[in-house]
C-alpha cells in the first residue's frame, strides 16, 4: 500500500498539485506493471492454420488413461517398428478451429536432449503445459512431437507425431 501526506501551501499550491499528479501515474504505472495489462495464462493466440504433416505409421503417439487434464497430460511414444528412433523434450499444442487445425502463438523453450526409443518399445513423456499455454479452455487440441531416425550412417530424418484430445471443462 502506498501512502502520500500532502501539505498544502497557497505559495506552491500548483506545484504540490503537480507533483501530486505526477506521483500519481508513477504509482499507477507501477501498479499496471507488477500485475500485468495483457493476455492472461489462461488465454492465447490463435495463429495460422497448421501445415504440420503427421505421420503414425512406426511410431504412435497416446494419452495414457487418467492423466489428461487442462494443464498437462502423460503422453505414451510406442515404437511398432524394428527401427531404433529419437525424439527430445520439445512439443506443439494446436487447436481445431471450424474443422481446422490452427497454432497457438505462445513462447515455447525446450532443453535439447535426444532420447531413444528402441524397437518396440514404449515410453511415457509427462507433460506440464501449463507455463507456456496456461490451462486450456474447451476445445478439440492436438500434442505434436518430432521424431528421428537415422537412415544412413550420420544422416537422419525427421516426422511427427501427433495426439488429439478433447477439454470438455476449463
Amino acid at each position: 500500500m502506498i501512502c502520500i501526506t500532502i501539505t498544502y501551501n497557497d505559495n506552491g499550491g500548483k506545484k504540490i498539485m503537480k507533483r501530486i499528479t505526477l506521483i500519481a501515474l508513477m504509482c499507477i504505472g507501477v501498479i499496471l506493471g507488477m500485475t500485468g495489462c495483457g493476455k492472461s495464462k489462461k488465454e492465447f493466440d490463435i495463429g495460422d492454420k497448421s501445415d504440420i504433416k503427421i505421420s503414425q505409421n512406426d511410431v504412435t503417439m497416446t494419452i495414457k488413461d487418467g492423466t489428461l487434464t487442462n494443464s498437462g497430460a502423460t503422453l505414451v511414444l510406442i515404437n511398432n517398428s524394428d527401427k531404433s528412433f529419437q525424439y527430445g523434450n520439445p512439443y506443439e499444442i494446436e487447436i481445431k478451429k471450424e474443422g481446422e487445425w490452427h497454432k497457438i502463438n505462445v513462447e515455447l523453450s525446450f532443453t535439447l536432449p535426444a532420447f531413444h526409443l528402441l524397437p518396440k518399445e514404449s515410453k511415457e513423456i509427462e507433460l506440464n503445459w501449463e507455463n507456456e499455454y496456461g490451462k486450456l479452455s474447451k476445445g478439440t487440441y492436438r500434442i505434436i512431437k518430432g521424431i528421428n531416425y537415422e537412415y544412413e550412417e550420420g544422416k537422419y530424418k525427421s516426422f511427427n507425431v501427433a495426439v488429439e484430445f478433447i477439454i470438455n471443462r476449463n
